[in-house]
């Protein structure tokens, strides 16, 4: 788990940028950092400030008269092979190969095994090398043989071609920023925004849409105008001599096949599938702990976690709050009790340390933040930072890929009705209130929204909302924003549109709170394999009965206690907003007043509700929402 960048200038790239893109970075790979410089004849790598001690023979980067047209660097956080062997960028025997690599691939060992049977021989014991070395043998169709996280670039010297990659739900972040001479990629924002031939202009029409709707029109995209977030699921690659760019999709969720092979036994297969998840990510030459939220999903991760790590301890890491209405920590302290091997640490979020760290939130997070819940996971990473651990596992996924949230109850209830199954939606619309939430109006409401037509639910949403209200009407005018279509109309759209929106964002915000403290987050939800198969799971598997995520409960039955297994109340990474609000009123009133604001927000109107309070909790988001852009846009516009 790393930072990388890079810069190619045909007129000479700048040694001081990447030295300063890197410093950027640091957070993201402290142990370990190097670059690779490469012009029309040769390729050279050189150390930076904070390469590891025992590569001191290498040439400093600030040193070297080399002149460059192209420069890759990396930022190493140890955690497969951590010796020095794992030094990136890694050049292959035949020196016609490099690659900088963020990311884990955790079925690296059994890829390396075919390779070595290939004749390929290996320097190190890291995943890096594998990937390198899978990619000379199979070209760009290696991607599909991987299962893990991963943006990684590698540059091919003969033919002088640039390949870029992105794992296949977009967990490692890569942007890019080109011009018809030059382009800069990164893992991050703020290590391009310093770039002078970077266009930092803000999209009016992304942060119109973000405003009133908590997200962009498309999937996949920022609030800066000309920087690109590359797609998950895709490869890149970049002809030198022309700047050119070709993509190729190796992984749609909207093409992929929702059939399953074998019928039979679906709980038992769903469960091999997970353990293996779970067996592939607890891969590592450093400790692993977990996020646990005493929520299904981290549980059942905490689970079977522990139950593989045998005699190893496992920490885990939980926020906790005074107002019990929101508190979780009890659910957290019956699952790590009942696990020998667990050791449960708790933090508790305030909002003083919120106000004393919002700032950093959002720089780290280079983007503005939907809701107060992100510092809640922002204090579980500082405090596993705290207890040395520098992996963790989370739960993130679970509810986008087995329909754990309000609009997939609606919408299984919607599907009833229109196959004119009145007898099952009445019987499920009643265990739904009992089992999962007395407002399943409301969630068949919220899932029939999306059967609106476009301007429907505009106007819908401007009564319900505080969203249009923050935008200037003269704004709203000319940037006629349109409804992101982020809800489908059958579960399977629904989850589609889930995981390329919502779950895109909550992704963001796990990679950039974890390694704003310098550790690697896993998802083994998101191993692909067992995305496919619940995909292709029938809808009552996932959701009946009245409970929801049925087959997860179903393999958690008698293996964790049934206040875990079969909760009821579903709460989410919620924080007590309104209160911190309350306590805060004061200093969000006169840093509002200070602070520069984007022409297309109605200022005075977000003043207006700096002292009301808020029943509506989505009302309360909102507010926090624009809050969170005005801090970001100050902190953009002074780059």
């Amino acid at each position: 788990m790393c930072g990388i960048a890079g810069i190619y200038d045909k007129n000479g790239a700048t040694k001081a940028d990447a030295v300063l893109m890197s410093h950027i970075l640091q957070h993201r790979g402290p142990d370990d950092e190097g670059f690779l410089l490469a012009n029309e004849d040769a390729v050279k790598t050189f150390r930076g400030n904070d390469t590891i001690k025992t590569l001191s023979d290498i040439e400093h980067i600030e040193e070297s008269d080399f002149q460059a047209n192209l420069i890759l660097l990396h930022r190493r956080l140890s955690i497969i092979d951590v010796s020095v062997n794992g030094h990136q960028p890694i050049c292959a025997e035949n020196e016609n190969f490099s690659i900088t690599f963020n990311g884990e691939i955790y079925n690296y060992k059994e890829i390396r095994s075919v390779l070595q049977q290939k004749g390929y021989v290996f320097q190190s014991e890291s995943d890096t090398e594998v990937v390198l070395n899978a990619f000379i043998e199979w070209g760009a169709t290696c991607v599909t043989q991987f299962v893990g996280m991963w943006a990684f670039t590698i540059y091919q010297h003969d033919e002088k071609k640039l390949f870029l990659s992105r794992d296949r739900f977009g967990i490692k972040p890569l942007y890019l920023y080109k011009t018809a001479d030059f382009f800069a990629f990164s893992s991050e924002i703020k290590a391009l925004l310093p770039l002078a031939k970077v266009d930092k202009s803000i999209s009016d029409e992304n942060l119109g849409s973000y405003l009133a709707y908590g997200t962009t029109h498309q999937p996949y995209q920022n609030l800066y105008k000309n920087i690109i977030d590359l797609e998950p699921g895709c490869n890149y690659q970049i002809d030198l001599s022309d700047l050119s760019i070709k993509k190729q999709n190796y992984f749609s969720l909207d093409n992929a096949v929702d059939t399953l092979t074998n019928t039979q036994n679906l709980t038992q297969q769903f469960e091999e599938l997970f353990n293996d998840s779970i067996m592939l990510h607890l891969r590592s030459d450093v400790e692993i702990g977990s996020c646990l939220s005493g929520g299904l999903d981290s549980s059942a991760i905490v689970h079977y976690a522990a139950q593989q790590l045998g005699d190893k301890k496992m920490q885990t890491f939980t926020a906790a709050y005074q107002n019990k209405t929101i508190d979780e920590s009890n659910y957290a302290k019956i699952v790590a009790n009942s696990l020998k091997n667990v050791t449960d640490h708790y933090t508790y979020p305030n909002a003083a340390t919120f106000l004393k760290d919002l700032d950093k939130i959002i720089y780290h997070q280079d983007l503005p933040i939907g809701s107060t819940s992100i510092f809640a996971q922002w204090e579980v990473m500082k405090s596993a930072n705290q207890h040395q651990v520098k992996v963790l596992l989370d739960g993130q996924g679970a509810d986008e890929i087995l329909g754990g949230y309000y609009n997939f109850a609606g919408l299984q209830l919607i599907e009833l009705l229109k196959k004119m199954k009145f007898i099952q939606f009445f019987k499920q619309y009643y265990l739904l209130r009992k089992n999962f939430t007395p407002a399943v109006k409301m969630a068949v409401l919220r899932a029939a929204y999306y059967y609106l037509p476009e301007k429907l639910q505009q106007k819908l949403r401007a009564t319900e909302r505080h969203s249009y209200a923050f935008i200037k009407e003269k704004s709203l005018k000319e940037l006629s924003l349109e409804v992101p279509k982020r809800g489908g109309k059958t579960f399977s759209q629904h989850t589609n549109l889930s995981i390329q929106f919502g779950m895109y964002e909550l992704l963001r915000y796990e990679d950039r709170n974890s390694m704003a403290f310098s550790i690697e987050s896993r998802v083994p939800f998101l191993d692909h394999r067992l995305v496919n198969f619940i995909r292709a799971l029938p809808t009552n598997e996932k959701i009946n009965g009245g409970w929801t995520k049925l087959i997860l409960r179903k393999i958690l039955d008698n293996k964790l206690p049934n206040e875990i297994v079969w909760r009821k109340d579903k709460k989410g990474f919620v924080t007590p907003q309104q209160e911190w609000k309350n306590e805060m009123m004061n200093t969000l009133t006169k840093e509002l007043k200070e602070l520069k604001t984007p022409d297309i927000i109605d200022k005075d109107y977000l003043l207006k509700l700096c002292n009301q309070d808020f029943s509506n909790a989505t009302h309360l988001s909102e507010f926090w929402r624009v809050y969170s852009v005005i801090k970001w846009y100050n902190n953009a516009i002074s780059h």
